[in-house]
């Protein structure tokens, strides 16, 4: 009776531990990908002036080496300048810089296929006003996406180096290294795991029985 006892135990356990894997957030183990990224872009940027220390930049970008097709950006930010030391900073969150009563911003990642990112923005940049350059960083969260990155998160980072043309009206010309990681977490298939532990009990109250008779 003891052997029969030990032989059920030795298999209802791992049994009970494979449902609590099913049934404990095991998919977040098994779920998640990750996918490195990397990118080369030629950026447009149009500035347009709110007032006198607020701005509103519209930038575009294009890259012929971008990973997963994400070879297209634009983005709307807004931008706080200090103009006596050349310090720009810019976030899609107007109200992080103190600019209340306009839309939130956004950045995006697409292409030509399916693929696409989204999210938001903070960076700062260093104009040079007398030599005509200027050199940014910053970071880009991402908050969601479209085709493999659907449910994406994640945060890339540029570095960006500039140049300024004498005519205020032309856009700002540069050149943006963006490098990161995006995450994939799909939504657990918690169906799944609830039919595998109901079989699982019911096989163990299935053994038991068989080795309760056998033991009689």
């Amino acid at each position: 009776m003891l052997t029969v006892l030990r032989s059920y135990a030795a298999w209802v356990v791992p049994a009970a531990l494979t449902l609590l894997s099913f049934g404990s957030g095991n998919e977040k183990v098994i779920a998640q990908t990750l996918f490195p990224f990397s990118g080369n872009y030629d950026v447009t940027i149009a500035v347009e002036p709110i007032n006198e220390k607020f701005s509103r930049a519209i930038e575009r970008a294009v890259s012929t080496d971008a990973l997963y097709g994400l070879t297209e950006y634009n983005g709307l930010v807004y931008a706080l300048t200090d103009f006596s030391t050349g310090l720009f900073t810019f976030n899609t969150d107007p109200t992080a810089i103190g600019l209340e009563g306009f839309p939130e911003g956004f950045i995006e990642f697409s292409g030509s296929g399916a693929n696409k990112v989204s999210g938001t923005a903070t960076a700062t940049a260093l104009i040079d006003f007398v030599n005509l350059r200027g050199s940014g960083s910053g970071s880009l969260i991402i908050t969601g996406g479209e085709g493999i990155f659907t449910g994406a998160t994640g945060i890339l980072d540029f570095f960006e180096n500039d140049t300024i043309s004498p005519n205020p009206n032309d856009p700002i010309r540069g050149q943006a290294l963006v490098t990161g990681t995006i995450k994939v977490v799909p939504e657990p298939e918690t169906g799944v795991g609830t039919l595998v532990g109901i079989g699982l009990i019911g096989s163990s109250f299935m053994l038991r029985r068989r080795c309760l008779r056998s033991a009689s």
